[in-house]
């Protein structure tokens, strides 16, 4: 039996995968190390399908899903994130509160990039922002989503700068823009926590973690950040795969809330484990029942925004 590639980040519970401590029963797998960001492989999973198995962000896999790429996924979420932290100001723009982005130069690593959507979504569903009177400020460069033909919906204010993403997001994490320090552009959405904030910039909140108290405890969300995905014909050659990957993320999930609750509280992309589970969604589990809120939220969204043309079922986005 020939090995299956997976490059995954040594994050969270895959470490317990990368170590052997839980083996995929019946099958071999080619680790491949990403070091603790798996955001170098997504672009190449989405439009080459380099991979059997890789961690994807949810809307591009959404995405590449519309656009008839053979791809498939389980229902495991290794991450998640409140986008509403990674979203940073200039001090000088004006903007105190979601509502103070409508007419603004928001910038995001691109359209579909994941945080920029999940973040319209909540604007507009959650804080009621017309999304469509805000720029949305791109990466020309668009090193995410290049090679997949979506179109925003009709409507969107959408403009350019180039290469602002290499600037954002490095192998040792995220850091400011220029654009946003020298106020070319008025606001950031960065994936995780955000950039840092600087004498020139601050967070959107003010109190952080009471807005995603009420933001959960009205919308039962718990945005999803990445899915596992697999390619349609890695699949098909091994049909057991998604049942025997879904029964070893299920053990290291297990394990991975075993060892916080071990180690105390911890802290998940920006906001404590302890806090979390004040919330109501932490420890989390895998699978499509305990995370229906959410997938339909940012399926809704996708297709709100015109990343997606069908409004996928849940079900139709998974192959368990």
């Amino acid at each position: 039996m020939s090995k299956l590639t997976y490059p995954t980040a040594g994050r969270y519970d895959t470490q317990f995968l990368l170590d052997g401590t839980v083996p995929v029963e019946g099958f071999e797998l080619e680790f491949m190390g990403m070091g603790v960001l798996p955001w170098p492989l997504f672009r190449d999973m989405v439009t080459k399908l380099s991979y059997d198995i890789a961690e994807q962000a949810i809307s591009h896999y959404l995405i590449a899903l519309d656009q008839g790429k053979p791809l498939t996924a389980i229902p495991v979420f290794p991450s998640r994130f409140f986008p509403q932290l990674g979203t940073t100001v200039n001090k000088d723009s004006g903007i105190h509160s979601p509502a103070d982005l409508a007419g603004k130069r928001v910038a995001v690593c691109g359209f579909g990039y994941n945080p920029a959507a999940w973040m319209r979504g909540i604007l507009e569903n959650y804080y009621q922002v017309p999304v469509k009177d805000i720029i949305w400020v791109v990466d020309g460069d668009n090193p995410f989503l290049e090679g997949l033909n979506y179109q925003p919906a009709e409507g969107y204010k959408i403009e350019a700068i180039d290469g602002f993403t290499s600037e954002l997001m490095t192998e040792k994490g995220v850091h400011q823009v220029a654009a946003l320090e020298d106020g070319r552009i008025d606001a950031l959405i960065a994936p995780g926590g955000g950039a840092p904030t600087t004498g020139n910039t601050r967070r959107l909140f003010d109190n952080p973690q009471q807005e995603l108290r009420e933001f959960v405890a009205t919308t039962g969300i718990y945005p999803i950040n990445t899915v596992m995905t697999l390619r349609q014909s890695t699949v098909d050659a091994n049909p057991g795969l998604p049942a025997a990957l879904m029964n070893s993320f299920n053990k290291v999930r297990g394990l991975y809330h075993d060892q916080l609750a071990a180690d105390g509280p911890g802290d998940h992309m920006g906001v404590s484990t302890a806090e979390l589970a004040h919330m109501g969604v932490f420890p989390d589990q895998y699978g499509i029942e305990a995370n229906r809120t959410s997938l339909e939220a940012i399926i809704g969204y996708c297709y709100q925004q015109g990343l997606i043309r069908t409004e996928f079922a849940v079900e139709e986005i998974f192959c368990l």
